[in-house]
């Protein structure tokens, strides 16, 4: 039987290790691509240039942009948010995959097999892929960001043009002072969703280290029932011993008697 398990524990083995590189290697893909989503003018539209929209995108990117910069080209674009999704669901399946695979049958495996280092190593796949998750969760967050940050300062752009071009700047100053407001709001719910994700991921640490104490609770307590179960015998056995002495004792003793009987009739006699 533990044969059967640990030749079944190592195929699981080899099948989450081919996971575990396919993961690693698309999500290293996939921050490659967020790279040049979020960073150059080649990615979701040049910013703004005029008025204060501007300003506030050089002080949220922290990139100068110079005002002749060339428009993007529509069809990298597409092509760029194209493999962006993509490689998002595949980057999901494989997550999925493997979390089901660690924890519906590598786990169950480990402690068929009770070796420690079975589960030592469950634990290890466990750690690359909240890794793997937090990492891509992170990248995926700052794309999101990037493209509702496009998505304001395009509307922003359109509305100080249509504004310069009926004449009503008090109108533009309304718009820029919602734009402000607009991104402290989006700063705020971004730093929230970072501490979400901080617990969440310490949340995940102490669940892993729960289960590995729970592993090892599991096997103490199999070996405390088979001492439970060898008590028995023990007792038998001290039984046995103590018949033994208490027989050879009345031998000794019998013995004894007689020889001072025999001693005392000599004597006497």
């Amino acid at each position: 039987m533990s044969s059967q398990a640990t030749a079944e524990f190592d195929r699981l083995r080899r099948e989450a290790t081919k996971l575990e590189r396919h993961l690693e290697e698309r999500v290293g893909r996939y921050q490659q691509l967020a790279q040049s989503l979020t960073t150059g003018n080649d990615t979701f539209g040049s910013p703004p240039t005029s008025g204060s929209a501007s300003s506030l995108y050089a002080a949220e990117a922290g990139l100068a942009r110079h005002p002749n910069s060339a428009a993007p080209d529509a069809a990298n674009v597409a092509r760029l948010n194209e493999e962006e999704s993509s490689l998002a669901a595949d980057i999901n399946r494989t997550i999925s995959a493997m979390t089901d695979l660690i924890e519906r049958k590598m786990m169950p495996c480990a402690e068929r097999t009770g070796k420690s280092q079975h589960i030592l190593l469950v634990k290890r796949y466990r750690e690359i892929l909240f890794d793997c998750s937090a990492d891509f969760k992170k990248t995926s967050a700052a794309v999101a960001r990037k493209r509702e940050q496009m998505e304001l300062f395009r509307g922003a752009s359109s509305r100080a043009a249509s504004g310069g071009s009926s004449g009503h700047g008090q109108g533009n100053g309304e718009d820029d002072e919602a734009m402000e407001h607009l991104l402290r709001e989006r700063n705020a719910i971004g730093n929230s969703l970072q501490t979400a994700d901080s617990v969440l991921g310490q949340a995940a640490e102490v669940h892993s280290e729960l289960r590995s104490q729970g592993s090892a609770l599991r096997g103490v307590r199999g070996t405390m029932m088979s001492i439970a179960n060898n008590v028995p015998g023990l007792n038998r056995l001290i039984d046995n011993i103590r018949k033994k002495r208490n027989k050879d004792d009345m031998i000794v003793s019998g013995v004894i008697a007689a020889c001072i009987l025999f001693t005392l009739w000599y004597v006497l006699g």
